[in-house]
Order: C-alpha cells, then structure tokens, then sequence
C-alpha cells in the first residue's frame, strides 16, 4: 500500500498531526519556554541558539547523507576532537588561520575517504571501519593535546567565524546556512542527489540502473567527514581552545536530528527542510531547558528523548511508505 494511500485512509487531524508534528512541537516549546522565562524570547538568545547549533547542525548534514546510502559513520563524533585539536596544535605551533583551515577540513576529507575506502572497497562493515578510524583518531587527539586543553594562538579569523555576527546573526551560522541551501538543491534537484536515494533503496537496482554505487558511497563518507571539518573550525572558534576529551558525545545528537528530519517535510525520507527543523526544535529545546534552570543531565535526557522518538517515527513513516 502507497503512502499516499494511507495518508487518505486516516482521519484528517491524523494526517495534519503526522505532517505538522515537528512544527507543532516546536510552536509548543517557544510558547512554554517565553512563558517560564522573559531571557528566552529576546533576538540575541534566539541568534545564541542558532549559533550554538552549528556544531551538531553541520554534522548532521554529513549523517543525513550517510543514512541515505544506509550506512553510518561512527567516526564522526572522534573526527570532530580531532579536526578542533588539529587546529589548536598547529596554533599552538605559530601557524596562522591560512594553514590551519585548510589543514582541518583537508583531515576531515582524507578521514571520509579512509572510511569509505576500508567500507566500500574492502566491504568491511561501516560499523567497524568507522569506529577504527574513529579510535585511531583519538590516539592522535591525546598525542597532540598531551592531555592537556590547547588554547593558544588561535587565530582571531577562526575565532570572529565561531562568536561574531552579522545582521545579528553567526557568521557561522550563515555558513551553515549555505550548506543547507547548497545541500537542499544538490538531493532535490541533481543526479548526483537522485542516485542517493537510489542507492538507499536498492544499491543492486542502483547499480544496475547505471550509477557507480562504489564511487558515489565513498564521496558521501567523504562529504560527512568535510561537514565535521566545518563543524570543529566552528566549534573552535566558539570555545577558543581544543579539549582532548570532546567530540565523542556530539555524534547521536548529529544522528539524532538527521533521523528527526524524517518526519517532516517529506515523511519517511531524510531530507534538508527537515533537517533544518529539527536543528531548531533540538537547539530551542536545549536553549530553554538551561534558561529555566533545569539540571545539566536534563539536555542529555532531552536528545535522548528525541533520538528515541526520532528513530521510532522513522521507522513507522518507511513502513508506511514502503521501504522498510
């Protein structure tokens, strides 16, 4: 049975509930967070969410492109540790934002195509080619922190994209932005974007349609891993140092919004609209829950709540559509 079917078959509030559920949710969370606090709904709290969503926002751009071709990456979260403490060595060292930004989203390139060389040629599961590289990673993290926080010399280019704004808004959040818009136009209106969700569907019917699966699967590990490189420059920026114990905890909140775009916009599908939704209704509900003074392990306990609700709306919305 089609979706479209179903959808007919159901009462009306049904489906809008269905359709609109995320934009509800997030209606519901500013309404209840601007009537606990007056420090919530003010034009720079609202642009402070948006830029602290950078982080987690860039790399879920990268995970949406990964569940697409049904795979994931688990490096994600060690490659974003990495890339920050990079960037702070090679400070630390004397060299400036022209070397430095480069050099990390370079890492974060090569990083993607090590993991998808070992998955794809090799057909090592994603699960363990990931975490390998994502371990390794680590080890190089530590090796150059010491153990210690670098926060040394970083360039103030890096550090006016992660904190500075323009018309009130992050610089790094216009990037991420433009990410999105760029992204948005490449699945919706491009080959290259079709062949994903082809190879998502069947990978065999993929390629016997004439589209290197191969090829395609190692430049989306590829393009998730440059997302996390933008995601630690402005990440390093924002916290102007390098921890050697951060990033790891950043890579289920990344999936988590990229399984929560399913259900919006085009249900049962990852998609960028709702992605971008998602990003907001994570970010507002983080933001607010700090505002009202709620515990710090009640952010943990919200994104797992999502990611919850998130993999199980998923999982409806494919069966009702047919792919799962």
């Amino acid at each position: 049975m089609r979706n479209g079917e179903n959808l007919g078959k159901r009462p009306p509030v049904v489906n809008f509930l269905r359709r609109y559920a995320l934009i509800l949710l997030l209606g519901l969370l500013l309404a209840a967070f601007s009537w606990r606090t007056p420090a919530f709904f003010t034009p720079r709290n609202l642009s402070n969410i948006l830029i602290v969503q950078v982080t987690t926002g860039c790399m879920s751009i990268g995970a949406l492109l990964i569940l697409i071709v049904n795979e994931f990456d688990l490096s994600l979260g060690y490659l974003l540790g990495f890339c920050m403490m990079l960037g702070a060595w090679l400070a630390k060292a004397g060299f400036t934002a022209e070397v430095i930004i480069p050099a990390m989203l370079t890492a974060s390139l090569l990083s993607g195509l090590v993991c998808g060389i070992i998955t794809v040629k090799f057909k090592v599961s994603a699960f363990i080619s990931t975490l390998a590289v994502g371990i390794t990673l680590s080890g190089f993290t530590t090796g150059m922190s010491g153990g210690s926080v670098l926060s040394s010399n970083i360039p103030g280019l890096i550090i006016s994209f992660g904190q500075k704004r323009f018309w009130g808004i992050g610089y790094c959040v216009w990037a991420m932005l433009v990410l999105l818009g760029v992204m948005y136009y490449i699945l919706e209106h491009t080959s290259f974007g079709r062949s994903l969700y082809a190879i998502g569907g069947s990978e065999q019917v993929a390629f016997s349609g004439g589209i290197k699966t191969d090829r395609v699967r190692i430049i989306v590990f590829m393009l998730s891993g440059l997302f996390t490189g933008v995601a630690a420059i402005s990440q390093l920026g924002q916290s102007g140092s390098a921890n050697p114990s951060y990033g790891a905890e950043m890579l289920m909140p990344s999936y988590a919004m990229a399984l929560l775009s399913m259900t919006a916009y085009k249900l049962g599908s990852f998609n960028i609209v709702g992605l971008m939704l998602s990003i907001v209704v994570v970010g507002v509900g983080v933001n607010g829950l700090g505002l009202i003074g709620a515990p710090y392990w009640m952010e943990h306990l919200f994104n797992g709540v999502v990611l919850i609700i998130a993999v199980l709306i998923s999982i409806r919305e494919r069966r009702a559509n047919g792919t799962a």
